[in-house]
């Protein structure tokens, strides 16, 4: 299992590894070659491992007889959809073993580390301000009253949370878990005065934008108001629009009204019922930055014990 996840992680590395380099270096400088052939021969081994995986599970669902109870599962739900027309209840064809599999390694890419890692973010920024951390704590308790474990949390409770979505906002400003990413055009372009040909890759930097003074004001200082209250907001806090920490366009996130509802969860549930403060005021974030922005480090006291969390 351990050789499985980090053949995962290689296999982010070498799509980033294979986005820098063009084919030519790839094929034709000795090092980069290596390089190229290792994340080949690692792609390889995960699709391999992911098919078998696959026939697996498929094999045994075969077995099940049709009024048989299954785990429900991602795997399951994608082997077994059989998607309708909505029109005319036409049985369309099932999803391959190799959609499936481009599935499955969508779900593992967008990993659950983004959302340990903002959460960290949040978790320090809200220790560092008092007073965000007080305002956070009124609208938990206005919205939601009652014990967290004796009523249910509705997905409308949370939409009334417009202070907690608005401290996810600006932590993610502060600093973004996906510092950048490509974009390549696929017809000619003029951007900044030059026109570009088809097939040019951009990066887009997230990090950049997200502390640049001409979009917001005072950018190094936490202030989730930028955020709050849509009706009211003061446009000298900033421009929204230059917030993408899930990106933008036609290839926005597709799993972020899932990350936003896990993050307000997290919030509700561990400040509701804990006291979380920092172990020391002064120190610093540590993070640290490859493909994506990792919190190195945050030790932090709840209620009367000390966690420390530590994220590689």
């Amino acid at each position: 299992m351990e050789i499985f996840v980090k053949s995962i992680v290689k296999y982010f590395e070498g799509i980033i590894f294979f986005a820098c380099f063009n084919s030519f270096i790839r094929n034709y400088i000795p090092i980069i070659k290596n390089i190229s052939n290792f994340y080949l021969k690692n792609r390889d081994y995960l699709f391999e491992r992911l098919d078998k995986i696959i026939n697996k599970r498929s094999k045994e669902l075969e077995k099940i007889f049709v009024d048989t109870e299954i785990r429900i599962d991602l795997l399951t739900s994608l082997i077994t959809a059989n998607m309708k027309n909505a029109s005319n209840g036409e049985v369309l064809k099932p999803m391959t073993d190799e959609e499936i599999r481009g599935n499955l390694l969508e779900a593992f890419l967008g990993r659950t580390d983004t959302i340990s890692n903002s959460f960290c973010f949040i978790t320090y920024y809200i220790c560092k301000n008092p007073h965000v951390k007080q305002k956070m704590l009124s609208e938990i308790d206005q919205v939601l009253p009652k014990s967290i474990d004796k009523f249910y949390i509705s997905y409308n409770d949370l939409r009334k949370l417009k202070y907690c979505e608005a401290i996810i906002k600006e932590a993610c400003r502060m600093v973004p878990v996906i510092p950048f990413t490509f974009r390549t055009i696929t017809k000619e372009c003029e951007i900044a005065g030059y026109k570009w040909p088809p097939g040019t890759n951009f990066i887009l930097n997230f990090l950049g934008v997200h502390g640049h003074p001409e979009f917001w004001s005072d950018p190094e200082v936490f202030n989730p108001d930028r955020f709050y209250n849509d009706d009211l907001y003061d446009k000298r806090l900033g421009d929204k629009s230059a917030l993408m920490m899930f990106g933008g366009g036609k290839r926005i996130c597709p799993g972020r009204m899932l990350a936003m509802v896990e993050l307000l969860l997290l919030m509700v549930l561990i400040y509701k019922n804990h006291n979380v403060e920092l172990v020391n005021m002064h120190e610093p974030l540590k993070i640290f930055t490859y493909v994506n922005t990792n919190c190195q480090e945050l030790r932090v006291r709840i209620s009367s014990r000390t966690l420390f969390i530590n994220l590689v």
